[in-house]
């Protein structure tokens, strides 16, 4: 293949998942000037290993999320660095990003937040990016044996923390119009 083929292939790949790869970083960075910067660091990055990009349009969009999952990783790894009062900061802008009143994912959110990074990573990817498991797993670089196992123990854990919390019977000795008869 010509490299002029190469350029025009890897363009149109890009410009299939550009929104969905953006959305991923805004998913996962809630500045979104830092979710444009990760997302202009992918580009680079992934230009400038184009060669590697498969030639299949799905494995070639598996690819570039998972130049994507690297940059993230290197962004986290960067970002970690900063002063503690910086990431104080930057975590408390994170848990008080504004969502409407009425929001109904605010808790389920909350929940998968609560996982390690890793396992709330897979949830995104399987659940927010469409990613089908064995997908995810070429992303994140697991069998997709030990990614399904992991599921289920992350679907169990997220089962216990969106459950409401158990209700002690009520023992009518103890309500007082009850108790009198």
């Amino acid at each position: 293949m010509s490299t002029v083929d190469e350029q025009a292939r890897f363009a149109a790949v890009i410009r299939g998942n550009e929104g969905d790869l953006y959305r991923y970083f805004l998913r996962r960075i809630t500045n979104p000037a830092d979710a444009a910067e990760a997302y202009g660091e992918l580009l680079i990055t992934a230009w400038k290993l184009h060669r590697k990009m498969p030639a299949e349009e799905t494995d070639a969009r598996m690819w570039l999320f998972g130049v994507a999952h690297n940059v993230l990783r290197s962004t986290r790894r960067s970002s970690a660095r900063h002063s503690s009062a910086v990431r104080r900061f930057a975590d408390e802008l994170r848990t008080t990003a504004a969502f409407p009143a009425d929001d109904k994912g605010a808790e389920l959110r909350d929940a998968i937040a609560s996982l390690s990074a890793a396992d709330a990573e897979l949830i995104r990817l399987i659940y927010w990016d469409g990613f089908k498991s064995h997908e995810a797993a070429v992303i994140v670089g697991v069998k997709p044996s030990t990614l399904r196992s992991r599921m289920t123990s992350i679907k169990a854990q997220l089962r216990t923390l969106l459950s409401p919390a158990p209700t002690e019977p009520v023992n009518p000795a103890h309500i007082p119009c009850l108790s009198a008869r």
